[in-house]
């Protein structure tokens, strides 16, 4: 996963993630942060995480189905409607 890390005033204030680093340079165009740099390869929490750019799974979480853990397409087209796995689980949140 990777992550961009928004500060106000020296803070960290948020931690946005990203499925791949094209994504996070997208968002960061898209939403006039500066892009600091590859921010790879870091690990999630113990809940799943969504990419804040095309909307699929990026990590997931201790609770997620198998459909999620085995999901590595990247840097998808946003859908409208969303996808998701057999289980009934978000792969790709809806555009």
């Amino acid at each position: 996963m990777h992550v961009h890390y928004v500060e106000e005033d020296g803070e960290l204030v948020d931690i946005v993630p990203f499925c791949s680093d094209s994504c996070h340079r997208t968002w960061c165009r898209e939403n006039n942060e500066r892009y600091g740099g590859w921010n790879g390869v870091q690990p999630g929490g113990y809940s799943s995480e969504w990419c804040a750019s095309c909307g699929v799974i990026t990590w997931a979480g201790d609770e997620a189905c198998d459909c999620l853990k085995n999901n590595v397409v990247v840097g998808r087209f946003p859908r409208e409607s969303g996808e998701k796995c057999e289980h009934g689980n978000w792969i790709q949140l809806p555009g």
